[in-house]
Parts: C-alpha cells; structure tokens; sequence
C-alpha cells in the first residue's frame, strides 16, 4: 500500500491574505520562537511558535515583497522598490532608515547579517551596509549586455570569500566575487529563472523557472559556471527552490500550491506535500530548534493566505 505524505504539523490561516515572504528571527538562545510574515496588503504578521498564536500585527508598508529580521529590526522591501528598516518604540515599529533599489519582484537576501543585498536599475545590483542603510558598492554587467530583470539573488561563502549568484530573466546566472565586486563567470540556463540555491561544499546550484524543468549547475575551481543534469516536474512554474541547511533534501515550490521534496544527492522525489490552495510563495526553515516540537521546522507560505509548518528531519 502507499505511503501517504505526512500532514502539517500546524496551520497558520487568520486574515493574512496573500503572503510573499516568511523570515524566522534569530536570536542569542539557540532557539527559534517567532515567524514573521509579509504579506501583498503590506501588514506584518508576528506569530509566536511557542503558543502558535498571533502575537502581534501591523501595516508597514504597501506589497511587501520580502522581510528580514536583524537584531530586533525588522527591514521590509516592498515592490515599488521603497526598503525600510523598523526598530521597537514605545510597543510598535517605527521606521527609522530607508533605501530605493529597483522595484519588482526580486526578492533582496542578507549578507552576513551587517548588509543588504537588492536589485537595482539596468541589471546591476547594490550592496547596501545596514547600520546606515547606504550604499557600499554597485555591481555592474557593462551597457552591452541584455539579461533583462533581475529575478532571484543568493549568496555563498567559499573559502572565507564571499560570492553572489545572480539569476536573470533571460536565463543567464551571473557570478559575482563580492571581494573585488568583478563579475567573474556566466551560464546561460532557460528563461525566465524565478529562483535558485547553492551549495558550496558541492559547488552545485539549482535554479526554478517558469517551465516544469529544473536545472543543476557546477561551478569548477576556475569558476567556470557549467549545466550539470535537469530535474522534470509534473507541473510548470516554481516560486522557490530551496536546500535545507544540512544539505540532504532541497524543496521545490510550486505555482499549483505544492511542495515537492527531493533528495539532493540523487535528485529523486521524496515526497509532495500538499497543503496550500494556491501557489506556494516561500519556504524558509528554522535556524534553531522550535521548543514546542522538539525539533527543526520549515514554512511555507500561500497566496491562499496560509502559512504550513512541517518536521521533515525524522
């Protein structure tokens, strides 16, 4: 008989409406106990994992695209480009610094938690120091090259050096050494790239598109960027493609709301979880044990307006 998949843990629903981004706050207790939301209406969600209840709301901003959680500041993109960080006063967030980076839908990511890495006008892409929300430097490609928009940003740390991976609208991943801030290498993959993960131990990285196809890549120890093999998914479009931190599984999320696990040594479908109405919007995993379920989590969240938390690690 077969195996059914496993259901989620919990379910938070409410009144969210449609979710883009999902953050898990670190802190100094090697525990994780809050998620944050962002959500298309521009309100901020703070659920709290120790009791799953709603701890907190409030409105920050207008479609907030992406959130991030440093040091109790909360620094949210919205996709008119407008990046605000809030700090705690009087019982609310107050926004205290801004930035103007492209607007969109690509999602900025932290560097290091001290900087922020957005996409900005005609392909290039601001590294953005935090503690003054200001500009350190610009990564450029040069007037003669046509990429189109930039869709999805990750960094990786390789020999204590610090990289960044860039996927473009026309299918081109673009290699940056954030050391000397020189474009390094390039692949061209299929268009319309939506997401992508590395994994620097293995020097291989998955990008997710429009398609039902996914592609892995190598990069060498010359950093030439190369297409590796190509994972078929039984449906087009995926939001997110994500490695879990221990490097065993990545997680595919769908347009048509489901997540797909697979194995990231063979590449081989796990399992898919199907929870969400609607597509699958983001997927992040805890840092740190949840208490409350003794172990790590992952969520993610819908344009249904729901946010699925799931154990995977047993």
């Amino acid at each position: 008989m077969a195996v059914l998949p496993p259901d989620p843990i919990f379910c938070f629903k409410g009144d969210m409406g449609h979710i883009h981004s999902l953050c898990f706050p670190k802190n100094n207790q090697n525990e994780t106990t809050k998620l944050l939301a962002a959500t298309e209406e521009g309100f901020v969600y703070f659920w709290n994992l120790e009791t799953n209840r709603l701890h907190y709301k409030q409105k920050m901003g207008h479609s907030i695209q992406s959130i991030h959680s440093i040091n109790n500041n909360v620094i949210i993109q919205e996709k008119s480009g407008l990046i605000q960080m809030f700090s705690v006063e009087e019982a609310a967030y107050t926004a205290q610094k801004s930035y103007q980076c492209e607007g969109g839908f690509c999602k900025s990511i932290l560097l290091n938690d001290s900087c922020l890495i957005v996409p900005q006008e005609k392909s290039t892409v601001d590294v953005v120091d935090l503690s003054t929300m200001e500009k350190l430097y610009r990564l450029c490609l040069g007037e003669d090259v046509k990429v189109g928009a930039l869709m999805c940003l990750e960094t990786y740390k390789k020999e204590g050096t610090d990289y960044l991976l860039g996927g473009y609208e026309t299918g081109d991943v673009i290699l940056w050494d954030l050391s000397t801030t020189k474009k390094i290498s390039q692949v061209k993959l299929k268009d319309h790239i939506t997401s992508l993960t590395f994994d620097a131990q293995n020097s291989r990285g998955i990008c997710g598109n429009a398609s039902n196809i996914l592609e892995i890549f190598n990069i060498d120890r010359d950093f030439k960027m190369a297409p590796k093999c190509e994972v078929t998914l039984t449906n087009d479009g995926c939001n997110v493609v994500r490695l879990r931190p221990d490097k065993k599984v990545f997680v595919v999320a769908g347009w048509d709301g489901k997540i797909r696990v697979n194995s990231w040594k063979t590449m081989r479908a796990l399992v898919v979880l199907n929870e969400h109405k609607g597509g699958v919007t983001d997927v992040q995993f805890s840092p740190d044990i949840v208490n409350y379920w003794h172990n790590n989590i992952f969520a993610a969240s819908g344009s249904d307006g729901r946010i699925s938390l799931w154990n995977l690690y047993n």
